[in-house]
């Protein structure tokens, strides 16, 4: 092409001037002649400066950020200010959390600069290659620097620019709302509060899975986006971008309940319940709820087995609370007929008594005496029952158990009632009779404890009682008397029959 243009150059240097002369025309020919030459020089001038220029590289990545997971198009522009085509080499240079499913070095042509026709200037070309980069999950937030390098011949050229890689940086927990440190009766709600904190320059979608433990239930709405299916329930929770410094807080509620159930066939009336949680996948710690009930005992304990008719005697009611609740307890003790209520005993008598009964019990068995001692440890209290049904009704409240030294301490009370024993019936020198009693803890089901038997006894010696002994000595008396009388009266009339013959 080049040489195609200096040969029509050349051929017009060689026509004009004999076209001029056959016209006449010298000076113009002489003019057009050197105008080429001036022409010729220049072009040759701006085609070496040309050869000389620099070629251009920049990068463009189109944004200044790109978060995980994500695609982004990076284009390396490549100018080339020369009139001639240039073969180079493109090397990009990434780093490590960066990836790209091309090549990342390779080998182009750059084509020729072109020349303005209006302005008779070298207009450089530029091309354009495209790459398509991925940020990889994993790592923290920071700022890069993506390189890219040309090589023409002996010449290199290098551009840079900064990237942000934005992650998310997510923090789930788990905590109980509406519980005293996690502890819960039967009947009673709750709910799980879900927290997620993303202190990362991404925002993102986490899926969450909550298992409810066995014994408990959903009690209200579920939070948007989440479903239940069984005791599975499952949603997604969005966490947006931290915003600078300031974390971005994201938190959900289930609400939730103990079933009236949770505790059958627990002996022990406590149970933990544990559920699951999984966020993402990962497996976060859930609090563990702690189900109690109270668990209450009464056993009546007299201060003695035997009574004599008219004596009277301590019945105490010992009460005790083994479970981690407390409870309001109805205790109903039906004495039977022949033992009627005195009076409630004084604290100082009510533990004069308790000691008496701690003896008397040694005297039993072991089981009698462990119950004894803890009547003599426990307070007496003064509760005036009510009459109901020929029953003396007791209502109290009764404290929960207490947690020391990985053991638990059972709360304790005693309710002291004075009795005295009536005659026996029916002319019996001795009756048999069993006191019972009931109690029912919350309003719930009525227990029956174990009947004390109490005898009952008319005082007698060779099988006959003191009242028949009395009896029968002032009727001796009496006859003894009677008899001294009429003996005395005989006399006197013998010695007046006497004294009357002489």
């Amino acid at each position: 092409m080049k040489k195609m243009s200096i040969f029509l150059l050349c051929a017009m240097c060689l026509l004009l001037p004999a076209a001029g002369a056959a016209q006449g025309l010298p000076q113009f020919a002489q003019a057009v002649g050197e105008g080429l030459q001036e022409g010729l020089a220049a072009g040759s001038q701006l085609a070496a400066q040309s050869m000389d220029s620099d070629l251009t590289l920049a990068l463009d990545m189109g944004a200044a950020r790109i978060e995980e997971g994500q695609t982004l198009t990076l284009t390396v522009r490549a100018g080339n200010p020369r009139p001639v085509e240039t073969a180079v080499t493109i090397e990009l240079n990434l780093p490590e959390r960066l990836s790209c499913a091309m090549d990342t070095a390779w080998e182009a042509v750059l084509p020729a600069a072109k020349l303005d026709a209006k302005t008779g200037e070298l207009v450089p070309s530029e091309t354009a290659f495209t790459r398509e980069i991925t940020l990889a999950p994993g790592g923290e937030s920071e700022t890069v620097t993506v390189g890219c390098e040309m090589a023409m011949g002996a010449r290199f050229y290098r551009a840079t620019s900064e990237l942000s890689l934005c992650v998310s940086d997510i923090e789930v927990s788990a905590t109980l709302t509406g519980t005293d440190a996690g502890r819960m009766q039967p009947g009673e709600a709750y709910g799980y509060r879900i927290e997620v904190v993303n202190s990362g320059l991404a925002a993102k979608t986490l899926p969450v899975e909550l298992i409810l433990p066995t014994g408990v239930a959903l009690s209200g709405e579920l939070p948007a986006g989440f479903a239940q299916a069984g005791s599975r329930i499952v949603g997604q929770v969005r966490a947006e971008a931290a915003q600078g410094d300031e974390a971005s807080h994201a938190v959900i509620e289930i609400p939730a309940f103990i079933e009236e159930d949770a505790l059958e066939g627990d002996a022990d009336a406590v149970r933990l319940l544990t559920g699951t949680l999984r966020a993402d996948g990962e497996r976060i710690p859930l609090p563990r709820v702690q189900v109690c009930a109270p668990r209450i005992s009464a056993r009546l304990i007299p201060e003695k087995d035997s009574l004599e008719a008219g004596e009277e005697m301590e019945l105490r009611i010992l009460v005790v609370n083994a479970g981690l609740a407390e409870a309001d307890v109805r205790l109903s003790c039906m004495l039977p007929e022949g033992l009627t209520p005195v009076k409630l005993a004084t604290a100082k008598t009510a533990a004069k008594s308790a000691q008496s009964a701690e003896e008397k019990a040694k005297e039993t068995d072991e089981k009698t005496a462990e119950q004894a001692q803890a009547v003599a440890k426990a307070q007496s209290d003064d509760v005036e029952p009510k009459q109901e049904n020929n029953a003396l009704v007791y209502a109290i409240h009764m404290d929960a158990a207490s947690e020391a030294d990985g053991g638990i301490t059972a709360n304790t009370r005693t309710i002291t009632l004075r009795v005295r024993a009536g005659e026996p019936q029916n002319n019996l020198s001795e009756r048999l009779l069993g006191t019972t009693l009931a109690w029912s803890a919350d309003g719930g089901q009525t227990e029956l404890g174990e009947a004390v038997a109490t005898r009952i006894y008319r005082p007698m010696f060779m099988g006959i009682t003191a009242d028949e002994w009395s009896g029968i000595f002032w009727a001796g008396l009496l006859l003894i008397v009677t008899v001294c009388c009429l003996y005395a009266a005989v006399r006197v009339d013998s010695g007046k029959e006497e004294y009357s013959c002489d």
